[in-house]
């Protein structure tokens, strides 16, 4: 094989030219993904609202105990349901349990008495993609939780237990979710809202 002597490779101004090039490309489609993540998070908000509006009409009409119950770690949720005696679990009914266990040497089926209600959440639901929960704070938690599994109880008597989700994306956009106890409903944020704050929105 032969070369032409007047074969040369790209000059410094060619290879310039290409990344400036490149550099506008970024410039002009960055926020054209960062808009595709805030859709898919203000989606997932919304139909995480939506789930929950379905949870606690179904408590009420079928007399049942339901409850959302979300994964950090595989960025699902779904809803779940039990009898009208399940009790909300704290801490204190949590160590009382592991009294107990400690006595009888017998350890209780871990939610025995709940399960997936395929009426309202036929499977579990993914996160859309780039979309995590940040954190979640319900009665149950003094903190909010990162991790592991949270939960948001519905009482068949119309009584919701207040949770506060904060969503975030891949571009570090954020949605709060805030669920009411009297009446159910979810207020939507398209920003971090602190639980002192949900009083004065």
């Amino acid at each position: 094989m032969t070369y032409s002597r007047d074969q040369k490779g790209f000059t410094l101004v060619e290879v310039l030219v290409v990344m400036a090039l490149i550099a506008l490309l970024s410039i002009f489609a960055l926020p054209g993904i960062t808009n595709v993540f805030r859709v898919s998070l203000n989606s997932a908000a919304r139909e995480m609202a939506a789930t929950v509006k379905e949870a606690y009409n179904a408590s009420a009409l079928t007399g049942r105990v339901y409850r959302l119950v979300y994964d950090f770690k595989e960025r699902q949720y779904w809803v779940e349901s039990g009898p009208a005696t399940s009790l909300l679990e704290t801490a204190d009914s949590r160590e009382k349990e592991k009294q107990r266990t400690r006595l009888t040497k017998k350890e209780k089926p871990k939610d025995a008495t709940f399960s997936m209600d395929r009426d309202i959440t036929k499977s579990k639901k993914n996160l859309p993609r780039g979309v995590e929960f940040e954190d979640i704070l319900t009665e149950q938690s003094p903190e909010p939780l990162k991790e592991g599994t949270a939960y948001t109880h519905f009482f068949p008597h119309g009584v919701a237990e207040q949770t506060i989700i904060h969503l975030k994306d891949s571009s570090k956009n954020q949605n709060t979710l805030v669920i009411l106890p009297v009446t159910g409903r979810t207020r939507l944020f398209s920003r971090f809202v602190k639980k002192e704050d949900i009083n004065g929105e």
